[in-house]
């Protein structure tokens, strides 16, 4: 089964390219602020609750077939149904008890969310989401407003002592009325995930 998973910038021990086969630990998100179109709905699975060091229920196990997930907020155990989709989470590596999902990469597309200028700051436009094809899941390809059709421009090192740090807050301030009225702004990735089962 194809799986969609939502990956962020977050550090992963492989980049996530096309056909390449991945061994990581997922996260079920219930809301994953995707369009109704890109989750799943009403996936049946099994539950089963995770313990802490204390016995205390900590998570919910999801499991279906060889997918293994962890998901937080419900500890019952048995046959349910969810919708939403996976979501990688680079700290639930480091939680050696918890099961790993092996698959194949499918699809990889970059996720862009469009905002609009604010007063202050962007605001993103709800529903408004672009997903572009892209060969694997490079954090270098999480480029606003990027063209897809040409290789990606090395920045380069700034000129000696034009290099200003600011804040996002101060940056808008001060370039606002040179930034256009919207903006496709990247968000992460959105993978589709071969798992047996």
């Amino acid at each position: 089964m194809l799986w969609p998973v939502l990956l962020d910038t977050a550090p992963r021990d492989t980049t996530w390219s096309l056909g390449e086969q991945v061994s990581t630990r997922l996260r079920w998100l219930d809301a994953p602020d995707l369009p109704e179109n890109l989750a799943l709905h009403q996936i049946a699975v099994r539950a089963g609750t995770l313990l802490d060091a204390d016995g205390q229920p900590w998570t919910q196990l999801i499991e279906a077939g060889d997918l293994h997930a962890v998901r937080d907020g419900d500890h019952r155990a048995g046959a349910i149904t969810l919708d939403g989709c996976l979501g990688f989470d680079a700290y639930l590596g480091v939680i050696g008890e918890l099961p790993v999902t092996v698959g194949i990469v499918r699809r990889v597309r970059a996720l862009h969310d469009l905002h609009d200028r604010g007063v202050s700051e962007w605001i993103r436009r709800p529903g408004a989401v672009r997903l572009t094809d892209v060969p694997d899941a490079c954090p270098a390809r999480l480029r606003d407003e990027p063209s897809f059709d040409e290789p990606m421009p090395d920045d380069g090192d700034p000129d000696p002592g034009t290099l200003q740090i600011m804040s996002p807050e101060e940056y808008f301030e001060l370039a606002r009325d040179q930034l256009p009225a919207e903006q496709w702004q990247a968000r992460g990735f959105l993978v589709d995930l071969e798992v047996a089962g």
